[in-house]
Protein backbone atom coordinates (compact mmCIF):
# COMPACT_ATOMS: atom_id res chain seq x y z
CA UNK A 1 0.00 0.00 0.00
CA UNK A 2 3.04 2.26 0.88
CA UNK A 3 4.78 2.12 -2.53
CA UNK A 4 1.13 2.98 -3.91
CA UNK A 5 1.22 5.91 -1.42
CA UNK A 6 4.78 7.05 -2.47
CA UNK A 7 3.82 6.89 -6.19
CA UNK A 8 0.83 9.01 -5.84
CA UNK A 9 3.44 11.26 -4.25
CA UNK A 10 5.45 11.10 -7.42
CA UNK A 11 2.41 11.46 -9.67
CA UNK A 12 1.19 14.28 -7.43
CA UNK A 13 5.21 15.83 -8.04
CA UNK A 14 4.43 15.50 -11.75
CA UNK A 15 1.44 17.48 -12.11
CA UNK A 16 2.82 20.11 -9.52
CA UNK A 17 -0.35 19.12 -6.59
CA UNK A 18 1.81 20.80 -3.39
CA UNK A 19 0.93 17.46 -1.20
CA UNK A 20 3.94 15.65 -0.61
CA UNK A 21 7.41 15.85 -2.63
CA UNK A 22 9.03 12.98 -4.36
CA UNK A 23 12.28 12.84 -3.14
CA UNK A 24 13.86 11.65 -6.67
CA UNK A 25 13.43 15.82 -7.91
CA UNK A 26 16.55 15.69 -5.57
CA UNK A 27 18.33 13.32 -7.86
CA UNK A 28 19.94 15.79 -10.08
CA UNK A 29 19.74 18.29 -7.74
CA UNK A 30 23.14 16.88 -5.63
CA UNK A 31 25.16 17.54 -8.55
CA UNK A 32 24.61 21.12 -8.78
CA UNK A 33 25.12 23.88 -6.10
CA UNK A 34 23.64 24.14 -3.16
CA UNK A 35 22.20 27.44 -3.70
CA UNK A 36 19.64 26.24 -6.82
CA UNK A 37 15.91 27.30 -6.21
CA UNK A 38 14.31 23.61 -5.80
CA UNK A 39 10.83 25.80 -6.57
CA UNK A 40 11.82 24.89 -10.60
CA UNK A 41 12.05 22.18 -12.02
CA UNK A 42 13.73 20.60 -15.82
CA UNK A 43 13.47 17.95 -17.62
CA UNK A 44 15.86 15.96 -16.28
CA UNK A 45 13.79 16.16 -12.70
CA UNK A 46 10.86 15.35 -14.32
CA UNK A 47 12.44 11.87 -15.94
CA UNK A 48 14.04 10.77 -11.90
CA UNK A 49 10.31 11.32 -10.57
CA UNK A 50 8.96 9.46 -13.83
CA UNK A 51 11.63 6.87 -12.92
CA UNK A 52 10.57 6.42 -9.34
CA UNK A 53 7.06 6.39 -10.33
CA UNK A 54 7.56 3.65 -12.19
CA UNK A 55 9.87 1.99 -10.00
CA UNK A 56 7.30 2.55 -7.11
CA UNK A 57 4.21 1.17 -9.61
CA UNK A 58 6.24 -1.97 -10.63
CA UNK A 59 7.39 -2.45 -7.14
CA UNK A 60 3.71 -2.56 -5.89
CA UNK A 61 2.30 -5.32 -8.68
CA UNK A 62 5.58 -7.12 -8.00
CA UNK A 63 5.15 -8.11 -4.58
CA UNK A 64 1.00 -8.20 -5.43
CA UNK A 65 1.75 -10.87 -7.69
CA UNK A 66 4.60 -12.59 -5.47
CA UNK A 67 7.29 -11.52 -7.69
CA UNK A 68 10.79 -11.80 -5.80
CA UNK A 69 12.03 -9.34 -7.96
CA UNK A 70 8.85 -6.65 -6.86
CA UNK A 71 9.96 -6.75 -3.20
CA UNK A 72 14.22 -6.21 -4.20
CA UNK A 73 13.08 -3.07 -6.21
CA UNK A 74 10.51 -1.52 -3.65
CA UNK A 75 13.27 -1.80 -1.38
CA UNK A 76 15.86 0.19 -3.54
CA UNK A 77 13.34 2.42 -4.20
CA UNK A 78 12.20 3.38 -0.77
CA UNK A 79 16.11 3.39 -0.01
CA UNK A 80 16.50 5.61 -2.25
CA UNK A 81 14.04 8.02 -1.53
CA UNK A 82 15.34 8.19 2.12
CA UNK A 83 18.51 8.54 1.44
CA UNK A 84 18.57 11.58 -1.08
CA UNK A 85 16.34 14.25 0.90
CA UNK A 86 19.60 12.78 3.56
CA UNK A 87 22.23 14.02 1.48
CA UNK A 88 20.52 16.93 0.38
CA UNK A 89 20.17 18.23 3.83
CA UNK A 90 23.67 17.64 4.25
CA UNK A 91 24.95 19.41 1.24
CA UNK A 92 23.09 22.46 2.20
CA UNK A 93 19.81 22.19 0.63
CA UNK A 94 16.79 23.79 2.46
CA UNK A 95 13.83 21.15 1.61
CA UNK A 96 11.21 23.18 3.45
CA UNK A 97 8.29 21.48 4.97
CA UNK A 98 7.27 19.90 1.67
CA UNK A 99 9.14 16.79 2.20
CA UNK A 100 8.31 16.12 5.79
CA UNK A 101 5.27 13.87 4.78
CA UNK A 102 7.16 11.69 1.46
CA UNK A 103 10.19 11.36 3.93
CA UNK A 104 7.60 9.85 6.72
CA UNK A 105 6.36 7.63 4.47
CA UNK A 106 9.48 6.61 2.60
CA UNK A 107 11.02 5.68 6.45
CA UNK A 108 7.68 3.99 7.08
CA UNK A 109 7.98 2.28 3.60
CA UNK A 110 11.32 1.29 3.73
CA UNK A 111 11.23 -0.09 7.66
CA UNK A 112 8.26 -2.43 6.78
CA UNK A 113 10.13 -3.35 3.93
CA UNK A 114 13.02 -4.12 6.11
CA UNK A 115 11.26 -5.27 9.14
CA UNK A 116 12.00 -9.17 10.11
CA UNK A 117 8.04 -10.27 9.71
CA UNK A 118 8.03 -8.71 6.18
CA UNK A 119 11.08 -10.62 5.75
CA UNK A 120 9.78 -13.80 6.49
CA UNK A 121 6.80 -13.20 4.63
CA UNK A 122 8.81 -12.94 1.84
CA UNK A 123 10.42 -16.35 2.18
CA UNK A 124 7.13 -17.85 2.51
CA UNK A 125 5.68 -16.63 -0.03
CA UNK A 126 8.15 -16.12 -2.65
CA UNK A 127 9.65 -19.39 -2.19
CA UNK A 128 7.44 -20.56 -4.92
CA UNK A 129 5.65 -23.62 -4.31
CA UNK A 130 6.17 -26.67 -2.05
CA UNK A 131 7.25 -29.99 -3.53
CA UNK A 132 4.20 -32.47 -3.03
CA UNK A 133 5.54 -35.00 -0.23
CA UNK A 134 5.49 -39.02 -1.61
CA UNK A 135 3.23 -40.93 0.80
CA UNK A 136 3.03 -44.74 0.16
CA UNK A 137 -0.08 -45.73 -1.70
CA UNK A 138 -2.52 -47.42 0.36
CA UNK A 139 -3.84 -51.20 -0.66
Amino acid sequence: MLLYVNAAFSLFTLIGIPLGNSAYVLAPLLLSDPGRDLGTTNAIQTLAVLAGLAAYGFAGLGITNGQKIGWKVGVAVAAGAVVLPVIATARGFNLGSGYIISFIFDGALLVTLLHPQSREYQRIWFAGPSKPSRQPRRR
